[in-house]
This record gives structure tokens, sequence and C-alpha cells, in this order.
């Protein structure tokens, strides 16, 4: 049984002082190592699981396209029109003659000297020319010569079918050798015996060979000598048409924007000579987005192109969807491009291929 705490303090009061104080500090220690071994463990934390909540399905509805608006907007970029930009080049090897053309006003009619001949100037980079207008030649001096061959034997050809001489000559023929038939004929009928029948065979035969005769002629100028004209007049035109074909005549209303040759070169079948360029109806290219306009909406739709002109002004030129690609890309986009209207601006015109533009499609 322990000693209570009375007996205790006397006992050490009794004892050295330095033996006091070991035995107050070992007291001390046995203490709270007893203490922590007395107190009782922690229980262990355990993380609280949440009750599971019931999964309500939601279906998830696409965005639908605003089908109230009248109008879509696109971006995009002007590019020359496929049909207003020409390369004119040789159609076979040939030396290049002349690079001349006639002189013209502003609105292509041809400007005449005091005598009356046109004015030739040379083809020059940034000429305006207009469609027809003949702007240089090859080398066509044998097909020259050869064209006035051609004439003469179709003005030949002409004169032969025309003649009637051959043909009178052979109706007179008939004339004689039918009346020597019909005379010994009729004498014999009258005296028989008068001519001997072999001389009427004779006479009979004669005036068949002279129908026959009158009839080859008749038809040498009905259809031999006809399709001899015909077969001329061909050749003749055949000519005419290689002769046009050394001509560099303008395809299309434009601007010379390059000159590839010089006079006097020699070039092969399918060098370029020249390059004509016309501004007068552009292509603005844009992308539209598939969730916000359907491809069938907008064929055909009228449209009007903004662009930012110099000085920061911006124009306005009207236009028509003329085709709307129908493959939409991996980005949800297609391919709308709409023909637009330009307007000149002194001798030039306002709106040049390359430049940025947004348009405004109607779509009712």
């Amino acid at each position: 049984m322990p000693p209570d705490s009375g007996q205790y303090d006397l006992f050490l009061f009794c004892l050295p002082l330095k033996m006091q104080t070991f035995i107050s500090l070992t007291a001390i220690s046995l203490t709270i190592v007893s203490s922590l071994f007395a107190a009782e463990a922690p229980l262990p934390l355990i993380p609280a699981t949440p009750s599971p909540t019931p999964h309500i399905a939601v279906e998830r509805i696409p965005p639908q396209p605003d089908t109230d608006r009248s109008t879509i907007q696109v971006h995009g970029f002007l590019t020359l029109h496929k049909r207003n930009y020409v390369i004119l080049a040789a159609t076979e090897r040939a030396v290049l003659m002349s690079l001349e053309t006639e002189k013209r006003d502003v609105n292509g009619n041809i400007l005449k000297d005091a005598n009356g001949q046109g004015i030739l100037v040379p083809v020059i980079e940034g000429m305006k020319v207009f469609k027809g207008q003949i702007l240089g030649s090859f080398d066509d001096r044998e097909l020259h010569s050869s064209r006035k061959i051609a004439k003469a034997q179709f003005e030949v050809a002409k004169a032969e079918k025309n003649k009637k001489i051959e043909v009178e000559y052979a109706r007179r023929g008939m004339l004689v050798a039918e009346a020597e038939y019909h005379t010994m004929e009729d004498a014999n009928k009258r005296h028989e015996g008068t001519f001997p029948d072999i001389e009427v065979l004779k006479a009979a035969l004669e005036f068949t060979q002279a129908e026959a005769n009158f009839a080859l002629q008749n038809y040498m100028i009905d259809e031999v000598k006809t399709r001899e004209v015909s077969v001329r007049e061909s050749e003749l035109e055949r000519t005419d048409v290689l002769i046009s074909l050394r001509k560099i005549v303008a395809p299309i209303d434009g601007i010379v924007v390059k000159l590839n040759q010089t006079e006097g070169e020699w070039l092969r079948e399918g060098d370029p000579v020249l390059e004509i360029m016309q501004l007068k109806m552009l292509h603005f290219l844009g992308k539209v987005s598939a969730a916000d306009c359907a491809v069938s909406e907008l064929d055909g739709k009228p449209a009007t192109v903004f662009v930012k002109l110099s000085g920061g002004r911006q124009e306005s030129f009207s236009g028509k969807v003329v085709f709307v690609h129908p493959k939409i890309d991996a980005g949800g986009t297609y391919e709308v491009r709409i023909e637009v209207q330009n307007r000149p601006s002194g001798h030039s015109w306002q709106l040049q291929p390359g430049g940025d533009a947004d348009a405004v499609i109607q779509l009712r």
C-alpha cells in the first residue's frame, strides 16, 4: 500500500537535499509516462460516404439556327471572274509579225485619219481593248498567196459554170441530126428506096448520140460544174480561216495587263503572247457556317457587298449568289460565291481583286 502524502513529505525531509531533488524529478517523469499510456487512443477518422442521388436523364437539344433572320453576313475576299482573265497564245509555230491595233476612243469607235484610214498604234500594257479588236498578227504572207490562188480558181469555176457554149453547141448538133434523120425517113415514105436503109440507120444513130451529148452538157452544168464551184469556194473559205487564226483578236473587253513577246520572235504553238483582264465583274468568295444557314437557302439570292476603299470610305455593290458549294468542310462551313457588279472610276475600276470584303445575303 503506498504511503499517504504526509508520510511521503516527511521521508523527503529527512533525506539530503540532492537526494530529494533526484527523487522528485524521477517521480515527475514516471507520472508523465503513466499518464500517456493511460490516455485512450482516439478513434480513426472514417470519411463519410455521401448518400447516392438518383440520376435524371436530360435530353440534349442541338442549337437551332435562327429561322426568323432575313439576312446573313459573310466575310470574304474579292477575286477575278474566271472568264475575265484571258491569255492569248500562238496557235502554231510562226513568227510574231506585229503587235499593233487601230486606235479607238473610250467607247470603242475606230479613229481614222484625214484619208479615212485607221490609225495604227502599238499595243502596250495598260491599253483598253474591246471584244473583236485585232491586236496583232503572225506571219501570214504564205497564206495570202494561197488565198489569191484559191480565189482565182473559184472565179474560173464560176465562169465555167456560167458558160453556155458547150450546151448551145450540143443543142444545135442535136437539131441538125434530128433534121437529117427525119428528112431521110420522110423521103423513103414518099418514094421507097430514096435513101438506103443503112444510111437511115446511121442518121438515126447520129440523132441519138446528139441527144445524149445535149443531156450530158446540161448535166455538166447542173451537177459537175456546180460541185466544182462549191469545192473551190470551200478552199477559199479554208484559207480565210487560216488567215484569221494568224490574227491576235481580243475575245473580251478589258485591259492589256502583260505583254509576253515582242515583234519578230519565233513562237511555238501555245506560247503566250499577251494577257487581258476585265474588271467589270468580280467574284466574292466567303464561307458560311452550316449551323447558321442551310446550303439550299442561298443559291440565287441577292446580296450586297461592302468594301472599304481608299481613305477609309465604305462603298456597297450589288451582287447575286451564283454558286454554293454542296460540300461542308471539317470546320462545319461551306463556300459561297457572289457575282459582284463593279463600277468604273476614271480609266480604272473601284473594286480590285484580292481585297477583303463583307457581304450581306438576303434570305427572303
